[in-house]
């Protein structure tokens, strides 16, 4: 559960939702949001699944303000350049360019009109997102469809697993955040406040940070950042579902 799901006043989850609920959602605001990630290291502090944990429950508050169902997440994550860390599983991105081509292909079937590919491992864009939305328009999809990763949006922070989706976390999930894991050991400070680093290299072995890529979560890391983020890129797709959204960058 999570913080838009913990209060949800009607349900929006595919997976939970009865056929006539499903046609009740549609007529109203014929929207499905489908949330992609990855099982990978996001460090000592987070859970395996924070990519797309964190994408589906991003599209769930959008669904609770304007309308439409949240597919189940789609746990599969390509590229990065980690792939050999444990709990990480990455695939090549053939197969999962016609697993999305044909999961367009169904939603469109089903009446959808407007589609959100979210993915919160941020390759998944460049490896498969984009190359299915061109091999859905090239077999004649009708839906409109956007594909981003949340720090597209002006204003929104990302990182791995570092000060924005610890932040993400401690907003959305604070109860999957190992607070206490992520402040063990050293209390130093990195390469000084607010810079961005590489914690995946050998020399941060056992350090709290280690497998991170960011700004330090421990003294940069809290709910209102990822709360102003969420926010923000929830305002951003309501806008695009409104056709009011400008480009993104």
């Amino acid at each position: 559960m999570g913080r838009f799901s913990d209060v949800l006043e009607r349900e929006v989850r595919l997976e939970y939702m009865k056929p006539e609920d499903v046609s009740a959602a549609k007529a109203e605001s014929p929207f499905v949001f489908v949330p992609f990630g990855s099982i990978e290291w996001h460090g000592y502090h987070n859970a395996l699944g924070l990519d797309a944990v964190k994408a589906h429950e991003q599209l769930i508050g959008l669904a609770v303000r304007a309308g439409g169902v949240v597919f189940p997440p789609v746990f599969f994550g390509s590229g990065g350049g980690h792939g050999g860390w444990p709990s990480t599983f990455m695939f090549r991105k053939e197969p999962l360019v016609e697993l999305v081509t044909e999961l367009l292909q169904g939603l469109d079937r089903d009446g959808y009109e407007k589609a959100v590919l979210l993915s919160g491992h941020y390759p998944n864009k460049s490896e498969f997102l984009d190359s299915a939305i061109r091999h859905y328009r090239q077999a004649g999809g009708q839906m409109d469809v956007l594909a981003l990763v949340e720090n597209q949006v002006e204003g929104v922070g990302g990182d791995h697993a570092a000060k924005f989706e610890t932040s993400f976390m401690l907003y959305l999930h604070p109860d999957k955040v190992d607070v206490q894991r992520l402040r063990a050991g050293p209390n130093d400070d990195c390469g000084g406040p607010g810079e961005r680093i590489n914690y995946m290299t050998d020399e941060y072995r056992g350090h709290p940070c280690y497998g991170l890529v960011g700004i330090d979560p421990r003294t940069h890391a809290n709910s209102a950042v990822g709360e102003q983020s969420t926010t923000g890129l929830i305002d951003y797709l309501g806008q695009w579902l409104n056709g009011n959204a400008k480009a993104l960058g």
